[in-house]
């Protein structure tokens, strides 16, 4: 930023640098937001997690619970700040590598030509790369003490409301 506030002789370019890296990191949030709520709808239509997450707004047909649960939620990590926001942020971010990992294995077996073979195998090197990159302690920017046991904490709440609704289902007429 300071290189182009050089460059231009102005402070303006410095401003507008800064006011569009801010435009953008509201665009990710959006986008993650969306489809955090679309994915936590889908896992309660499936009866993964409570179904009540899969309720529709009944003019906006929108996943209205799903909406208010991650907004609620979201809140909840911005006031805990920093401390919480990196770890859940390393971890979302191994997921996010987990999930390309997942789906480019899932299209690997799928019947394609040796083009897009090479292309789904090398989205699963990727993918474990960037997995193990996070996991392994001998590389830099693993995970912290703090993060692992994000990880640990988010695992535990997946399983949890996971057996909790498999057990739902199965006392269920």
């Amino acid at each position: 930023v300071v290189a182009f506030q050089r460059a231009f002789h102005a402070h303006w370019i410095e401003d507008l640098i800064l006011a569009a890296a801010l435009v953008s990191l509201v665009k990710i949030f959006n986008g993650n937001f969306v489809a955090a709520t679309r994915l936590l709808f889908a896992l309660g239509r499936r009866r993964l997690v409570d179904p009540r997450l899969a309720r529709l707004h009944p003019v906006n047909q929108t996943p209205a619970v799903a909406i208010l649960l991650a907004g609620l939620l979201t809140a909840a990590a911005a006031l805990l700040g920093e401390s919480i926001l990196i770890p859940i942020t390393e971890v979302g971010s191994m997921a996010s590598a987990g999930g390309w990992l997942a789906t480019c294995a899932a299209y690997l077996r799928m019947d394609i030509s040796p083009r897009q073979r090479r292309i789904a195998l090398t989205g699963v090197l990727v993918g474990s790369s960037l997995i193990l990159m996070k996991l392994l302690p001998f590389v830099p920017g693993h995970f912290t003490a703090q993060e692992f046991a994000a990880l640990g904490a988010w695992g535990a709440l997946g399983a949890a409301l996971n057996l909790r609704e498999k057990s739902k289902a199965d006392h269920s007429p």
